[in-house]
């Protein structure tokens, strides 16, 4: 075959980072890295708490955008016409609806959410997971970001949504901990969202993709200690690279022996989703 460096100019990938991802995808790199270059769907997030897929989709056809049901989970909706419509539909303006990805709604559809439970979104930005994991269980949600400004938004969103959520700076955690679930989606390359963002694969270097390495490392080893003895870590990217998926969990498991992996999945543009990694976490004889 041709070699790597000829595959990364046609598929538009820098020379460095495309070893690493056929390292990661093997067979299916090359058709990821086409659709890449593609124009990435639009997804909507039914609010379970206020609405069925159906009727949501009813909604939204009488203002003007049209949708399908997306296969990734059971909120999911594709937009196949009228996007610049929805942020002035109702069923968005009432809470019915959010923009989130698909993928990203099946994390959040695939963890053990139970009522009752008190979850910690560790890592929480504009709060989207948090509010899907709200949707879905009557939980005691709580949200902490280590830069707190990115949750300026949540307070809003989660009024809209209906969803009571406590937001914490790093010195109250330990005043609520533990949690049952701590739900991590760290800071990492975005491989998976490239298409919303193609200069991000040029900004990358493998000195970042080293920092990020650190980060995402030490924010599972804090986050392990917030979780209740039979409660699970989930741990989340929006990567397609290996090392900050599956070998990110590896290594974590050989410096906490005690923890296992019961769980690993990955979606793919192939998917018609962005590309996301998820794992789930518990200690050793701990049930889920």
């Amino acid at each position: 075959g041709r070699a790597p460096q000829g595959d990364a100019e046609r598929l538009d990938m820098p020379d460095w980072l495309w070893p690493r991802l056929l390292a990661g995808l093997k067979e299916k790199a090359a058709p990821v890295a086409a659709a890449l270059q593609q124009r990435a769907p639009v997804h909507l997030r039914v609010n379970l708490g206020k609405a069925g897929r159906a009727r949501a989709m009813a909604s939204l056809r009488d203002d003007g955008v049209e949708c399908v049901a997306h296969p990734a989970a059971d909120t999911a909706l594709e937009v196949v016409s009228g996007q610049r419509r929805i942020r002035q539909s109702g069923a968005y303006l009432s809470g019915m609806v959010e923009l989130q990805d698909a993928a990203s709604q099946a994390v959040v559809a695939g963890l053990p959410l139970r009522d009752g439970m008190a979850v910690l979104d560790y890592c929480a930005g504009g709060g989207g997971k948090a509010l899907a994991m709200a949707a879905r269980a009557r939980i005691v949600l709580h949200a902490h970001d280590a830069a707190p400004e990115r949750m300026r938004d949540l307070p809003g969103r989660a009024e809209r949504a209906g969803v009571p959520v406590v937001c914490l700076d790093g010195e109250a955690l330990a005043a609520h901990a533990p949690f049952d679930l701590v739900l991590c989606d760290v800071p990492c390359s975005g491989s998976g969202a490239w298409r919303r963002a193609p200069d991000g694969k040029w900004r990358l270097s493998a000195a970042r993709l080293d920092e990020l390495a650190g980060i995402q490392a030490a924010i599972l080893d804090r986050a392990a200690g917030l979780v209740a003895p039979a409660g699970s870590l989930a741990y989340v990217t929006c990567s397609l690279l290996e090392e900050e998926n599956s070998g990110r969990i590896a290594a974590f498991l050989k410096e906490h022996p005690g923890w296992v992996c019961t769980s690993q999945r990955t979606w793919t543009p192939l998917d018609r989703t962005d590309g996301f990694f998820a794992a789930l976490l518990t200690r050793e004889g701990a049930a889920i």
